[in-house]
């Protein structure tokens, strides 16, 4: 549109070379004015699209988007300032308008485009004022265009920042989400650990119970009795009573016997002493052999768990990294691209006007250069014959011819694109490549790429349709076999609690 507006303006330039008088008087005066009431529509745009902004973010419930039905509210609150400042009457055709995706909802950049597409206008309508000489008109419309640049630079500032945060919060929800599975993998270790240290512990018992009952056994038996012998003296002596017996030599075998009498009742007593102290003796042995080998168990489990929790404490401190490893290169990235989105929304429209500005000076320059010729004036009428009020153009409605407008604006090159949902180069052709020193975009794709790795919560995973049925085809309330979230809460909070614990232990 500024293509042909610069058109228009070279051709008067030419006319008022060629005849030495005003274009004006050629210019239809219902056209001037015309863009003269245009005029002074657009002088309040800037005001009128702070309440449409005011608007949008009171109506935006949900901080991310805006759907169909609060769009038409919207629209219905504001009508009247979008009939004037975008010639729409209904709420369908503006909504099929900016929806660009066409998913029902405007996202940041669809609302962004609204103000743009107003500020186009402004534009056109500047640039006409321009050609029809209403000098004071076109400087203090620009004032408000320059005004309106930056107010649209704050919006999409806004819209950005929200983003920017959202994803920040993403990353942090990434981080506690990794500490939650290290928490649950290390409990779920230190439970096995737990498990398998009860195990061996009474695998040692049982097998300590068993060889005390072997031994029991062992020391019941009537051999373990005939290990221990009476002295030799006393084998003697019976032998000997025994021989003087059989010479009849009673008096001998009578002080023998005497002698013998109490010699082998503490022999007897010996014996059995001895054979007492044998058994506690084994058994002591034993026992001590017991508490050795539980106490080497008790220590190969202490170092085990020992290694355990160094192995804990490092993988916590490349957690700990791991967490906060992307979050300068985040908030880097976020940061050149707020700051070249608002150097872009402050300058491109002020740069492009610049550009124009010059070929329509050079043409003017060049032009005057040329001899003068009587050549006749151009037919304006012809030339606006297009407009709403043209005869030949009656079939087609202003909302119609409005819509088409928007169209080719929105088509153009000369919005300013910030690309603050949407993706640089998605509207570029598909065989276009870039050259190196033409590559532009804010590296978003590698924020996209860092927060790709997001889990989604169990509540919004469907389950399978055959988990919902049991063995008998019988529906399964899901209710009475799942944890509450305060179940969950706490049950986080224990494993939690229990995994600092073990990392504040001196290893």
């Amino acid at each position: 549109m500024i293509q042909l507006e610069t058109k228009s303006s070279m051709a008067i330039s030419r006319v008022l070379q060629q005849t030495n008088f005003s274009a004006l008087s050629t210019l239809p005066r219902n056209l001037i004015n015309y863009i003269n009431s245009e005029g002074d529509i657009y002088m309040t745009a800037p005001k009128r699209c702070a309440k449409l902004w005011i608007e949008f973010r009171r109506q935006d419930f949900t901080n991310v988007q805006i759907p169909y039905k609060v769009s038409q509210q919207i629209f219905d609150r504001c009508k009247e300032d979008f009939v004037q400042l975008l010639k729409l009457n209904n709420h369908q055709d503006f909504f099929d308008l900016f929806d660009q995706d066409n998913d029902g909802f405007l996202n940041e950049d669809e609302q962004i485009l609204v103000f743009s597409v107003i500020k186009e206008k402004m534009s056109i309508v500047s640039n006409q004022l321009l050609k029809i000489q209403q000098y004071t008109a076109f400087k203090q419309l620009m004032i408000q265009i320059r005004e309106i640049e930056k107010n649209i630079s704050e919006y999409q500032n806004i819209l950005r920042q929200k983003i920017y945060n959202q994803e920040v919060k993403t990353y942090q929800t990434i981080g506690f989400e990794k500490l939650d599975d290290f928490i649950d993998r290390y409990y779920g270790y230190f439970q096995q650990f737990e498990q398998s240290k009860a195990q061996r512990i009474e695998s040692q018992i049982k097998l300590q119970n068993d060889e005390m009952n072997q031994l029991q056994e062992k020391l019941s038996k009537n051999t373990e009795f005939l290990k221990v012998k009476p002295k030799r003296k006393l084998k003697d002596l019976q032998t000997q009573e025994k021989l003087v017996s059989l010479d009849e030599r009673v008096e001998e075998a009578l002080d023998f016997r005497r002698e013998l009498k109490n010699m082998e009742k503490s022999e007897e007593q010996r014996v059995a002493q001895e054979q007492e102290n044998r058994i506690d003796r084994q058994r002591e042995e034993m026992l001590r052999k017991h508490r050795k080998q539980m106490e080497q168990l008790k220590i190969k489990i202490i170092e085990q768990e020992h290694k355990l929790i160094i192995q804990l404490k490092k993988d916590y401190i490349v957690l700990q990294k791991e967490i906060g490893l992307h979050k300068n290169e985040i908030e880097r990235i976020q940061s050149l691209a707020t700051q070249g989105a608002i150097k872009k929304g402050q300058e491109e429209g002020e740069l492009k006007r610049m550009k124009d500005r010059a070929k329509i000076q050079n043409f003017i320059i060049s032009d005057s250069k040329r001899p003068i010729s009587t050549a006749p004036p151009i037919n304006y009428e012809s030339k606006y014959q297009a407009s709403p009020r043209s005869p030949q153009q009656q079939h087609v409605t202003k909302n119609e011819k409005a819509i088409q407008e928007i169209r080719n604006i929105i088509n153009s090159k000369n919005l300013t694109q910030f690309y603050i949902k949407k993706k640089y180069g998605s509207d570029l052709p598909v065989n276009y490549k870039a050259e190196p020193y033409k590559r532009q975009g804010d590296n978003h794709e590698r924020i996209e790429k860092i927060l790709s790795v997001k889990k989604k919560s169990p509540h919004d995973i469907l389950p399978s349709l055959t988990e919902l049925y049991d063995d008998e085809l019988k529906q399964i309330n899901l209710a009475e076999t799942q944890k509450s979230e305060s179940d969950l809460q706490l049950e986080r909070q224990k494993k939690k609690q229990f995994i600092m614990e073990k990392l504040q232990e001196q290893s």
